[in-house]
């Protein structure tokens, strides 16, 4: 789980080629607190996420070559599962479905065994004030292999440059009699905005987490469960 800002524009010289680079339009993923739970007690653990991305190109030769190169180098990173591509109004539009990890790291290091060039990072809470009565943060974290990542799209093309930081729509279920308390800011809840946001989630959750401070941060959700 670009597990990726891919909206920068890329001009192919001789063409009218506008791809939209490495910024999602939105990435969605879906966690249970049983995911949570065993993610904690050191099992090996993954969760689906979807990821859309919006080109504005001619689906012309060099186009397809640079999207099959793009495909070839994702499924190298990330568990997928799927990559269409389909025709839009304005251009092209693509959609990968896949899975990113879920770890537990008690000080956030993220191990260097993992491939993908994302995760979903559990780690215990420090912080005091307000904040003490969290167990845990979930963070979405870079690993050690985004460098590695980065560089062979831009080998496919020096404009290709995946964000670190990705738009982000967080759903969170209940499991089973689980009980989930969660406080996060900058988020978008029902369709309304949140500067700090604080609840007892009774079945599920979205919060959908972009733009703003999340351009140049990441997501971090604080919880106890």
């Amino acid at each position: 789980m670009k597990v990726k800002q891919w909206k920068r524009f890329i001009i192919g010289i001789g063409t009218v080629l506008l791809l939209l680079g490495c910024k999602a339009d939105i990435v969605e993923t879906s966690i249970k607190t049983k995911d949570l739970r065993k993610a904690i007690a050191g099992d090996d653990v993954t969760v689906e996420f979807e990821a859309e991305f919006s080109m504005m190109a001619e689906y012309d030769d060099e186009t397809k070559a640079q999207i099959n190169a793009m495909e070839n180098i994702v499924e190298s990173y990330v568990s997928l599962e799927e990559f269409d591509v389909t025709k839009g109004d304005f251009g092209l539009n693509i959609a990968i479905e896949g899975e990113i990890p879920l770890i537990y790291s008690s000080n956030g290091e993220i191990p260097r065994s993992l491939d993908s060039p994302w995760a979903l990072v559990v780690s215990d809470n420090h912080d005091g004030g307000s904040l003490s009565g969290y167990s845990y943060t979930l963070t979405v974290a870079t690993t050690s292999k985004f460098s590695a990542f980065e560089g062979e799209l831009q080998n496919v093309n020096f404009m290709l440059s995946p964000d670190e930081f990705q738009p982000m729509r967080i759903k969170l279920k209940i499991s089973g009699n689980d009980k989930l308390r969660i406080f996060t800011g900058s988020v978008e809840v029902d369709g309304e905005s949140k500067v700090v946001y604080e609840t007892d989630v009774s079945k599920k959750i979205t919060l959908t987490m972009k733009g703003g401070v999340y351009d140049k941060t990441s997501q971090v959700i604080y919880f106890s469960i």
